[in-house]
């Protein structure tokens, strides 16, 4: 059954894609810094979707074709990064169900053409983000930027009903704390739809937008296999970011077997939340999401090139490196110590420390993670001597899982982001580089 209030996955997609015709001269395929003119916009987002920024093959993403065809486009407005001032973003009203809505809609990151854009990513500082919690400073920054020209559609978005916030990318974080806002303003009516989004909020703050928003009003989406979704270093997490959140919607990536930029693009987004013969819905979606391993062995598989080959050894192995990605993650995760006090000691020098002082203990409480180290130290040629994991042995089975994925990686976000490369975050919460935390 279709839910009239809530926006369906179509719907979402072709939202999160075409806000971003609202950087100039996007729609004739060259873009540049600056805000494209209302009445372009106006043809991309309600009207008939033409120009040469809709290429040969690709979608047209005009809400012409939706349910959303009577909408009425209210004001685009600008965002600034880096000191940099683009378009953004719009605004657009709708009635239905009875109801008045409002969506607000955030582009996504395109350092190629905005390197402003880029260095908002790079920001990785920790800041207050009103009464709920430490976020990423870069994304509140950004998102201080249009709260100005967000205050002009003011009595709109007030009175409306429900208020549906949309974003791909650096959309999507922005998105993530547009919707923050609006539910601490308004207390109910507010929905969230992203789509590839980094991780946002520090510590505990995604749970608190989780209980402010809501966690069915989250509609979280990504590619398995996307590296935006994996970045933001430790302690940034996601938003119904468990593998049993309902709306923690991993699907299988466009390229199936690399890490890279491809599987961020929006377009291949649209193409997920797309069938020829029907309209998907939400629950369609989860379907998918459900085919999906969500934990850490699609990316141990891959940092093993072997998923066409699952040999014993190797169907092992995978396993090893899953359980040990796990075991890093929630480490992490439940590290109650100061940046203060572990400033200077990256997180393999971290966790290799903790766990050797505590091996024993932690392989009584999981013995995969002691069958899984045994596994991974035979792949590192890490000698054993016994069942003494040392922080030596540890830490020599993390940087050689390192050496193999990091490169790849970072190549992948060079294509997305500048300067330099963010810490990546593995497995749901983990920054496994060689960065000192801080």
């Amino acid at each position: 059954m279709i839910d009239l209030n809530t926006l369906s996955p179509r719907e979402a997609a072709y939202i999160a894609h075409n806000s971003y015709f609202t950087l100039k001269d996007w729609v004739k395929g060259e873009p540049s810094a600056g805000m494209e003119k209302t009445s372009t916009v106006k043809r991309m987002v309600v009207g008939n979707g033409i120009g040469s920024g809709v290429k040969g093959g690709d979608t047209n993403t005009s809400l012409r074709s939706t349910d959303l065809k009577g909408a009425s486009l209210n004001t685009v407005f600008r965002g600034e990064t880096a000191g940099l001032s683009t378009g953004f973003g719009y605004v657009l009203s709708f009635r239905r169900n009875g109801l008045n809505q409002v969506i607000i809609a955030s582009r996504g990151t395109r350092v190629e053409h905005s390197l402003a854009d880029g260095l908002a990513d790079l920001h990785a500082a920790i800041t207050s983000f009103g009464g709920y919690g430490q976020v990423h400073a870069g994304f509140a920054n950004a998102f201080a930027s249009i709260v100005p020209n967000l205050a002009r559609q003011e009595t709109r978005i007030r009175d409306a009903d429900i208020v549906h916030c949309v974003g791909h990318s650096l959309g999507g974080a922005i998105s993530t704390l547009v919707a923050a806002h609006y539910a601490g303003a308004r207390g109910a009516g507010v929905k969230l739809y992203t789509f590839g989004s980094p991780r946002v909020g520090a510590h505990v703050t995604p749970q608190a937008f989780e209980s402010l928003i809501g966690k069915d009003n989250i509609y979280r989406v990504s590619h398995d296999l996307d590296p935006v979704a994996m970045v933001g270093p430790y302690p940034y997490s996601h938003v119904n970011g468990l593998a049993s959140d309902a709306n923690n919607m991993m699907l299988r990536s466009p390229t199936a077997k690399l890490i890279g930029v491809a599987n961020h693009d929006m377009r291949r987004y649209v193409e997920s939340m797309s069938d020829a013969a029907r309209d998907l819905s939400w629950q369609d979606v989860r379907g998918f999401s459900a085919e999906v391993v969500h934990d850490n062995a699609v990316l141990a598989r891959w940092l093993l090139r072997s998923v066409d080959n699952p040999s014993v050894f190797t169907t092992r192995l995978v396993e090893g490196l899953s359980v040990i990605l796990k075991a890093f993650a929630h480490f992490l995760q439940m590290q109650s110590v100061t940046s203060a006090i572990i400033s200077g000691m990256t997180a393999i020098d971290l966790f290799a420390a903790a766990l050797s002082r505590g091996i024993d203990r932690y392989a009584a409480a999981n013995p995969q993670l002691l069958a899984g180290l045994q596994v991974a130290a035979v792949w590192a040629r890490v000698a054993v001597v016994g069942m003494k994991f040392t922080i030596a042995v540890i830490k020599a089975i993390m940087t050689r899982m390192m050496d193999v994925i990091k490169p790849l990686m970072m190549e992948a976000i060079a294509k997305v982001g500048a300067g330099n490369p963010l810490p990546l975050m593995i497995a749901g919460a983990t920054a496994i580089t060689g960065h000192v935390i801080a």
